[in-house]
């Protein structure tokens, strides 16, 4: 049975020719907006159906009702709540009936939201009940924070600063509030922004010299950011100007960058910075300028529809008695949040008090997503919508236990797609065993382009498996803790999260294995993920990473494929330094660029199929990165090449000091470090490559019985990697993954009204 026919129950499309494996194809991206209703309307139809819900809650409701469902031709002097927050309320009052499990059932329409709704301990079923507040079946309830603008006309005159052509189209309207986004009918619509351009040197991390033709004295500097790429590839900074030096064209942030704000390191020729929310940028249809002091928007718009402002980043709260300070928490319980479409919050912004994870990807213990667990066991989120919002979706923080996020569809968000945030570096260890599972993420980082589709982050034993992830400017999937370094540093990144108090004594410099205790990222299991056209912006990321994460995290079963943007230092799936004691087995790589799976130290790689890794510039199907390799297995991988050029295994020459470091002084990794053996390595155009490496190899006592042979791939050129019943990868061991478990699994809910 070929691939694409054991897809079929999963409800892929066979038909599809840009990659049969795949769960969703390119084709297809564009009717993605048919899951809004499909996640939203079926809401488990037939639990809800079967049960007579215990309050209602509909837009034409009143919150003075009883909160019932009116009779057929009734005179509606009785019927549902108009809000959630009531709904909530009455489920408090009713506690007397907890020992059973409590539905409320919410109709189709807007819910305008003008504070967050806070869910608290006493929100909480019973061990053994369960409070659900989901949409009526075949309707589509939306909670948005988003506050209709009005009032637009033109201006009576042109605001100075306007380009020529922007006057006749810009409207202007009179607002009270301050916000960082606005949406149309299409969504996230655009500041006005400058051209990219490239940092002048002696920037600072809170100052940025600009070039000559970039610099303005901007009246409204105050309302004025900086966006910027902050000498490293992988992290995007978005910073308030406090004040300028018109002078030496400096600007001065009233936030600090997460480094030097001055060219990229390995992007040297990269325009990596612009500058937003001035009306001397404000030149194309969709572009908006806020002046806060003034309360004025300018707008140039892009269709005709409704305009809206969020007036909240995050819309739900779930929290529970939550005490940093001491050793226990006391978590709100089985929540049920299910069918509901979330949409129009506010972009997060950064301060000085923030704490951020590593690269500060995210921050920690922060308001940034619509739906937020701060202290929760055994609630569930479940075929919720989120989307067109500028921040995150769902964030699980501190005390965060058995708790499922699960069938949602997250599309179109500024910042990250699921975030599991537990304590920082310390003993206090309750944030484990979530399931994160067949969630649809895509367009996910649209403002902050390093926001990843899912980040793990000091959360151990947790589940991640059946996501669709694509379309990301950065990494698919984070699997992050705290690398040693900054246990002994200060500043926002990582260092302000650690929990120094119960710590024992460490040494000056600490190692890995002096701060392992304290890093709870461990047993987690990443499986059976689709990931692709992940990095399509920044650089130095991949499908799949992790770095100073605990031990026993497993990397399995995961299909990452098309990561085709042209970017440097990329790769599928990467230990980054310091990493040990990952298990990396049964992955499928197809056609990513530039690098297949990277490397270091006592990790395993087993089983993997690299094919087709795009070069140039590297081309690298595995690359070893750091040494020494002691404990480690490059074991029954599948190594195949269409054409050259191609590099099976890199490994980085020795510097100029010795031969047993690299020019950083790292130590090299090498393939005869580890147990390396039962290989295939194959180049469909010229196996001479494969023969002459596999020979350097066994001159060195490993690949001892490795082949440079045709696997036999049943449709290799078709995305079909499964092996004929003849392939010698059997003969040495390989063991076959079920593709047809890869992916979203089609449930009775999905694709419902397709």
């Amino acid at each position: 049975m070929g691939v694409s026919s054991m897809r079929r129950k999963s409800g892929r499309d066979p038909s599809a020719t840009f990659c049969p494996i795949s769960i969703s194809l390119a084709p297809k991206f564009g009717n993605v907006v048919f899951l809004a209703l499909a996640f939203a309307a079926a809401c488990c139809s037939s639990e809800c159906a079967a049960l007579e819900a215990d309050f209602y809650v509909s837009p034409q409701g009143s919150d003075t009702w009883s909160g019932s469902l009116p009779a057929p031709n009734s005179n509606l002097t009785d019927g549902p709540f108009a809000s959630l927050a009531r709904a909530r309320d009455a489920v408090r009052e009713s506690r007397k009936n907890r020992e059973k499990d409590v539905l409320v059932l919410i109709r189709d329409g807007r819910y305008q939201l003008n504070q967050t709704v806070v869910f608290s301990l006493e929100d909480s079923g019973t061990a053994g009940s369960t409070v659900t507040y989901a949409a009526y079946p075949g309707e589509t309830p939306i909670f948005s924070s988003g506050k209709k603008i009005t009032g637009w006309r033109k201006p009576t005159s042109p605001p100075p600063g306007l380009t020529n052509e922007a006057p006749e189209h810009v409207l202007v309207a009179d607002v009270d509030d301050s916000f960082c986004a606005l949406f149309d009918s299409d969504g996230l619509l655009p500041r006005a922004r400058s051209e990219r351009f490239i940092p002048l040197s002696g920037g600072t991390r809170n100052e940025i010299h600009f070039p000559p033709e970039q610099f303005h004295p901007w009246p409204n500097v105050e309302d004025i950011e900086v966006v910027v790429r902050p000498h490293h590839a992988w992290i995007v900074n978005i910073l308030p100007l406090e004040s300028i030096d018109e002078q030496r064209r400096v600007g001065r942030t009233s936030v600090s960058a997460t480094y030097a704000m001055n060219r990229l390191h390995f992007l040297k020729d990269t325009e990596s910075c612009w500058i937003e929310n001035t009306l001397f940028e404000l030149d194309s249809p969709g572009e908006w300028v806020l002046n806060k002091a003034e309360g004025k928007l300018y707008l140039w718009p892009r269709n005709t529809s409704a305009v809206f402002a969020p007036q909240l980043t995050e819309l739900i709260r779930i929290e529970g008695e939550i005490d940093v300070a001491a050793p226990q928490d006391i978590p709100v319980q089985n929540l049920c949040f299910k069918g509901l479409t979330f949409i129009h919050g506010d972009r997060y912004q950064l301060s000085n008090a923030d704490a951020g994870l590593q690269h500060d990807w995210e921050l920690h213990d922060k308001d940034n997503a619509l739906i937020r667990l701060r202290g929760t066991e055994n609630c569930r989120v479940e075929q919720c919508r989120f989307a067109h919002s500028g921040s995150g979706a769902i964030r699980i923080d501190l005390h965060g236990q058995n708790n499922t996020v699960s069938d949602n569809l997250i599309e179109n968000m500024g910042g990250t797609g699921v975030l599991l945030c537990g304590y920082g570096p310390g003993k206090k260890d309750v944030n484990r065993n979530n399931l994160i599972q067949n969630n649809h993420i895509h367009h996910c980082g649209r403002i902050y382009s390093h926001s990843p589709g899912i980040m793990v982050w000091q959360s151990g034993s947790n589940r991640v498996a059946n996501n669709l992830i694509h379309h990301t400017p950065y990494t698919g999937i984070i699997i992050s803790g705290c690398m040693a370094d900054f246990f002994r540093r200060n500043g926002r990144e990582l260092s302000r999260t650690i929990r120094h108090n119960e710590l024992d004594l460490l040494p000056r410099n600490p190692t890995r294995n002096d701060v392992l205790g304290y890093l709870h990222t461990n047993d987690n299991v990443i499986e059976y993920n689709e990931i692709h056209h992940a990095m399509e912006l920044l650089g130095d990321g991949n499908g799949i990473y992790i770095r100073g994460a605990g031990s026993g995290n497993i990397i399995r079963h995961n299909y990452i494929h098309h990561l085709v943007a042209p970017m440097q230092m990329q790769a599928a799936i990467r230990t980054d330094g310091g990493q040990t004691d990952t298990h990396i087995f049964g992955n499928l790589i197809y056609r990513c660029a530039t690098q297949g799976i990277i490397l270091k130290l006592n990790n395993k790689c087993e089983n993997n199929i690299v094919a087709e890794i795009l070069a140039p510039p590297r081309g690298y199907y595995l690359s070893l990165r750091e040494g020494p390799m002691t404990g480690a297995t490059i074991q029954r991988n599948i190594f195949y090449s269409k054409s050259e050029p191609c590099t099976f295994i890199d490994e980085l020459p020795p510097g100029r000091r010795n031969n047993t470091e690299d020019r950083r002084g790292r130590l090299l990794a090498k393939s005869h470090q580890a147990a390396t053996d039962f290989n295939i390595y194959y180049c469909v155009e010229n196996n001479e490559l494969g023969t002459a490496m596999l020979a350097n190899q066994k001159r060195d006592g490993v690949d001892i019985h490795s082949l440079a042979e045709d696997p036999l791939f049943v449709d290799p050129e078709n995305g079909d990697f499964r092996l004929a019943p003849d392939s010698p990868a059997l003969r040495l061991g390989f063991e076959q993954t079920d593709w047809s478990k890869v992916g979203l699994e089609k449930t009775s809910h999905q694709y419902a009204n397709q």
